[in-house]
């Protein structure tokens, strides 16, 4: 158990952090149309890399999804994750890479909470709601204060988190949603997907279920279904800004999506995307 103030994250919470990135085909599988928060990103790096040549660090890179893009676009790319699947998933892909842009590519086992460079780097992004995992005002500020230590003055520092709808938050929890049948991309099992979650807003955590239920050609359960969890915390744009401020950074903008609409109170937001300067 670890503390969040008097209270007690649930085991399943740190669970929630880990188990959804085991099997990286099937991670990389579903999100393999997830593309406008990797463009965003591209962009955003073009723009700081114009006036500032540096190291870009991948906090979270997971698989490689946003790493092998910025390796490709000539960028100097070093990736940290926890996950060993995904770090070995991200590995094998940087391995098909051209020589000269598969040097420029570093991948490291790091947890976000603990890791420093040393004022390495002059941009670092968290994509993909990753920051989410961290699931105390602790970890957050452990992992914004690794960041800035490792980011050169002016460095940038950019990530998106999931903006918290209530009406989504407290949907039936006894419910199934998103039922969807497939194969997974490495076995040829054919399975239905579908998930249901609770948020606890004490915590302020969202915790989700995955389930993968095994099916013959006539969709009939064929094994035993196979649940993963997965939480998250939520923010508040109020709370980002404050913690960044507390840890060494300059909000410099915050937007409502991918598309660089503002994030304005009030107004409808797909994400929550903020940029921040290192003080």
């Amino acid at each position: 158990m670890r503390k969040q103030g008097e209270r007690s994250l649930p085991v399943d919470a740190e669970a929630g952090c880990r188990e959804h990135f085991a099997d990286a085909a099937l991670y990389d599988y579903e999100y393999r149309r997830r593309r406008a928060d990797i463009n965003f990103y591209r962009q955003l790096a073009r723009n700081r890399m114009e006036f500032a040549r540096g190291t870009i660090l991948d906090l979270a890179c997971g698989s490689g999804r946003l790493l092998l893009p910025l390796l490709r676009d000539g960028h100097q790319v070093v990736g940290l994750d926890r996950s060993e699947e995904m770090l070995a998933a991200a590995a094998r892909k940087l391995a098909r890479l051209p020589p000269g842009r598969r040097a420029c590519g570093t991948l490291l086992r790091a947890d976000l909470r603990a890791f420093a460079f040393c004022s390495l780097a002059t941009f670092a992004v968290s994509a993909f709601h990753s920051v989410q995992h961290l699931l105390t005002d602790e970890d957050f500020l452990r992992f914004l204060r690794s960041t800035r230590a490792s980011l050169v003055k002016g460095g940038w520092l950019a990530f998106d988190v999931l903006p918290a709808d209530p009406a989504w938050l407290y949907r039936d929890p006894n419910r199934r949603w998103g039922r969807t049948t497939f194969r997974h991309p490495a076995t040829g099992q054919r399975l239905v997907y579908t998930a249901n979650h609770v948020y606890d807003p004490a915590s302020r955590l969202l915790h989700m279920r995955l389930y993968y239920q095994p099916v013959d050609e006539r969709s009939r359960p064929s094994g035993k279904e196979r649940t993963i969890r997965l939480c998250h915390r939520q923010f508040a744009p109020a709370e980002v800004a404050r913690m960044l401020a507390r840890a060494g950074f300059r909000l410099l903008e915050a937007f409502g999506g991918f598309d660089g609409r503002p994030l304005a109170n009030g107004a409808a937001a797909d994400e929550q995307v903020y940029v921040a300067v290192a003080v």
